[in-house]
């Protein structure tokens, strides 16, 4: 369980994207589908992290969060000015999910926070 709550989990996205984009491979079919679920998986380990985090868990779920949105707004823009090439669907879902991670995840931290220190709503 340390494992899970210690990993920066949404760089597998990005990892998958930068691999992806590597081997030049392309996001349609059986590749797409899995960096869907890798993306959705991501996600979930993400959300069950941030129910009970101390201040530290906190902190470092918030840096790590904005990194993956700078790491991938950096790839969608490198995409599309530099290589030339138009982000296809499985990109901006990918985008999608790391943005929903970091805007979700520190509002279930807090309301967790809030809970466990048994404030009123």
């Amino acid at each position: 369980m340390s494992l899970l709550a210690r990993f920066p989990w949404m760089l597998t996205v990005v990892g998958y994207l930068l691999a992806v984009e590597y081997l030049q491979l392309s996001m349609t079919g059986n590749v797409g589908y899995g960096f869907i679920a890798v993306a959705l998986i991501a996600f979930m380990i993400e959300m069950f992290k941030s129910g009970d985090v101390g201040v530290a868990g906190f902190f470092w779920d918030q840096f790590w969060a904005l990194v993956t949105v700078m790491l991938a707004t950096s790839l969608l823009t490198f995409l599309y000015f530099v290589a030339g090439k138009e982000p296809t669907f499985y990109h901006w879902v990918g985008l999608g999910v790391i943005v929903a991670d970091a805007l979700l995840n520190p509002a279930n931290a807090y309301r967790t926070a809030m809970r466990n220190f048994d404030v009123p709503n």
